[in-house]
């Protein structure tokens, strides 16, 4: 149950997510693909596919290399803010139109040797462009970079930046939730840190889906859409390779780990490597991208200890459910990234598989994960209110009273041994029914069980909900009013006895009584709740002496 409730709010979430994000674009936008001369180096082709750039050269580019690809731009109506929208890889980038510079990008960067990944340019346009030669001259900033360029789109700005978004809502709405997700799962961990059993393994999971959260929006491009940073890519590697460290922790958290010199060597071996990836960055520019092969190995070594330990759980019985239920979101998202791996060799091999289905792989995958940590939350939630209920019930069945449910001596004792730590004035007042043998041997126990029922009843709707009323024995009631400054006393037992007297007008049967002596703190020499107990204790028999005395009844005592 915990799973569907947290499976049905993701999605609700979600689809709210998209919904605020459905935008559509107002006016006719146009992706140029086709009718592209291109150059690079000394090659040259013309009308050709922008977007099978790679047909046109069978080796590897290195840094340095220069590509140049032009095209006339077509008349698609008026455009009240005419612009291209264009995503370049790995290459500084200038825009010509009809020879004029228009834009420029990442020129300072190259000749300072810094790194330059992927980014999309919006480039204004002119109203009147049509029949103008646009050109783009790239020079190539990493060795071996992608050779599958997209296609530029022609729009009015407003739309084509509609456009983008409408394409990739399903990512964008993603990346937000699982970064808002993992703030506020964090947050909630770190309050209730006392309370929850596995709190290092949330808090690890919360930073893991924060990290999730800007690897999809930065992975796809989309990170500076809501906020701008040149980083976009250096933001896209680090994120990335933090993921396979993120699900050793997780792993070590959750699972009982008996081989742990062999795990953790392993994974302290995945961990370095983003230190020491770092540090080669900073030191001689030795770029992320580069060493994605180990990465990659990595990731797999990775995947096979959560296959082994979920293959494990499942062969295991006694496997905690908490444990069972993060395991399932952490194999569907590592599945899910093993997938998404493989369209990337595909692609690297030039053989499309659709964006659509590697976005919505990549994508589920990270809502199953949230989704086993919410359902973890609540299965733990569900979990402490039962066994909150259950001592709670145990709780009452030690200190109430099976006839009148109200306290019972232990209760009462454990009330008098608090008491000995206040310094407050206080009052206990010791109670005896009469008569309750007489209505035992000539009614019959029934009616001395109504009878005490009857004075329980009594008792609480004359005192206050704040005093303490307990049955200490078979005809014995204690109540103990810590606020005892504020009441009178005298007038509570009056009005006690006076609910008796009615009680005794209306059920003639037999006749209803009571004795009753009361104490103050301040009454004995040293703090002590058992000395006032006494003290009370002795008064009340002195009421009840006097009460049978004057029946003509033997007192009891």
């Amino acid at each position: 149950m915990p799973a569907i409730f947290s499976a049905a709010l993701i999605v609700l979430l979600v689809v709210a997510c998209l919904s605020l994000l459905n935008v559509h674009p107002k006016k006719e936008y146009a992706h140029l693909e086709n009718g592209w001369c291109v150059t690079i180096d000394e090659d040259y082709f013309t009308g050709k596919n922008i977007e099978q750039l790679y047909q046109l050269h069978s080796g590897k580019l290195y840094r340095g290399d220069v590509i140049t690809v032009s095209t006339i731009l077509p008349n698609i109506g008026y455009l009240e803010f005419p612009a291209i929208l264009y995503k370049s890889k790995y290459t500084t980038l200038n825009c010509y139109l009809d020879n004029e510079l228009i834009y420029s990008f990442g020129n300072e960067n190259y000749e300072n040797g810094d790194f330059i990944g992927k980014l999309y340019h919006i480039i204004p346009l002119p109203r009147e462009y049509a029949g103008k030669t646009l050109t783009f001259h790239m020079t190539v900033t990493e060795n071996d970079p992608v050779t599958d360029l997209e296609a530029p789109v022609l729009g009015n700005q407003a739309d084509i930046e509609g456009q983008l978004i409408h394409s990739n809502m399903f990512v964008i709405s993603t990346g937000i939730f699982m970064f808002v997700f993992g703030v506020i799962f964090l947050f909630v961990s770190l309050i209730f840190a006392s309370t929850i059993p596995s709190i290092t393994a949330q808090i690890v999971e919360s930073l893991l889906c924060m990290n999730l959260g800007a690897w999809l929006l930065s992975y796809y491009n989309l990170f500076n859409l809501l906020y701008y940073t040149p980083l976009e890519t250096q933001i896209e590697y680090f994120t990335l390779y933090l993921i396979v460290p993120y699900c050793y922790l997780i792993l070590f958290c959750i699972q009982n780990v008996e081989k742990k010199t062999i795990f953790l060597t392993v994974a302290a071996l995945s961990s370095a490597q983003v230190v020491i990836q770092l540090i080669l960055q900073v030191t001689i520019n030795i770029h992320l991208r580069e060493t994605l092969a180990i990465y990659h190995a990595n990731a797999l070594i990775g995947f096979g200890f959560i296959i082994y330990f979920a293959r494990k759980n499942i062969m295991n019985k006694n496997t905690p459910a908490s444990t069972v239920v993060q395991m399932i979101g952490l194999t569907a998202f590592s599945i899910a990234l093993l997938t998404h791996l493989f369209f990337y060799i595909l692609d690297k091999a030039h053989i499309r598989t659709g964006s659509l289905l590697r976005n919505t792989t990549i994508c589920t995958g990270c809502l199953l994960l949230a989704t086993s940590m919410l359902a973890n939350y609540f299965l733990y939630i569900t979990k402490s209110y039962a066994e909150r209920r259950e001592s709670a019930s145990l709780s009452h069945l030690a200190y109430a009273d099976g006839l009148t449910d109200l306290p019972n001596r232990a209760m009462a004792d454990k009330m008098l041994k608090e008491l000995s730590n206040v310094e407050t004035d206080y009052c206990i007042i010791s109670i005896d029914l009469n008569g309750l043998k007489t209505v035992n041997d000539k009614f019959g126990h029934p009616s001395g069980d109504r009878y005490i029922k009857d004075f329980a009843k009594v008792l609480t709707s004359t005192f206050g909900e704040e005093d303490f009323i307990g049955r200490i024995g078979g005809d014995e009631f204690v109540v103990i009013i810590k606020d005892s400054s504020s009441k009178d006393i005298i007038s509570m037992i009056e009005r006690m006895n006076s609910a008796l007297n009615v009680m005794n007008a209306i059920y003639p049967e037999y006749h209803r009584s009571a004795a009753a002596g009361f104490a103050f703190l301040h009454e004995v020499p040293v703090n002590d709740s058992h000395e006032v107990y006494l003290l009370a204790d002795q008064r009340m028999y002195e009421q009840k002496r006097q009460m049978h005395e004057k029946l003509g009844i033997n007192v009891r005592l």
